[in-house]
């Protein structure tokens, strides 16, 4: 019992270490790109990434292009994965604090209530630029770099940690294949389609 209690006492203090590792990245970040614009672009880049909403229009977009509505489909499909498994499950499994619980940062959007790990708006960003890649290489490198935008607003509005975003983007390409595989099998096929 002594050894367990004192391998959670190490456990804790590096966590301890590697939370503040990440809190000054995450004021060096801030300090480096800091300009009233950048704020400004920052949390406009972060809204649209809100719910999905940017990715979500993108899907409804490649519905209207694809006659049998597959690859916007698809991209829906990898949205709903990102909230069953992020959301829902890790981020309740995981109850990781964000970065102002740690430090009285002054933020620029509303606090957000859920908690930090992982990220939503990066998990989603980049399960839906993956969708949008596998269906058209030159629009998905586009999608992969706004999606690396809205991860970057998510570090400099210091709403989540770097490893909370990193762990989110290599998931989120993920769900994205995964989705897509899932669509291509065919058991999907029930979902309308036009033809």
């Amino acid at each position: 019992m002594k050894r367990i209690v004192e391998v959670e006492k190490i456990a804790v203090k590096n966590i301890g270490k590697i939370c503040a590792w990440e809190i000054y990245n995450l004021d060096l970040i801030h300090e480096k790109l800091y300009t009233p614009i950048f704020d400004k672009l920052m949390v406009f880049v972060t809204a649209t990434g809100n719910m999905g909403t940017v990715w979500i229009i993108a899907a409804l977009i490649m519905m209207l292009i694809e006659p049998d509505f597959k690859d916007g489909y698809t991209m829906l499909i990898a949205l709903m994965l990102c909230i069953m498994i992020g959301n829902l499950t890790i981020k309740n499994i995981v109850r990781r604090q964000r970065p102002f619980f740690h430090k009285d940062y002054k933020l620029l959007i509303k606090q957000p209530r859920d908690f930090s790990f992982p990220s939503g708006h990066t998990l989603s960003s980049f399960a839906a630029a993956t969708v949008i890649f596998l269906t058209n290489p030159y629009c998905g490198i586009v999608a992969y770099l706004y999606a690396a935008l809205i991860a970057l607003s998510r570090l400099y509005l210091r709403v989540h940690f770097f490893t909370d975003v990193g762990f989110s983007l290599f998931a989120g390409i993920g769900i994205g294949y995964a989705a897509n595989v899932i669509m291509r099998t065919g058991i999907m096929d029930f979902l309308p389609k036009i033809r």
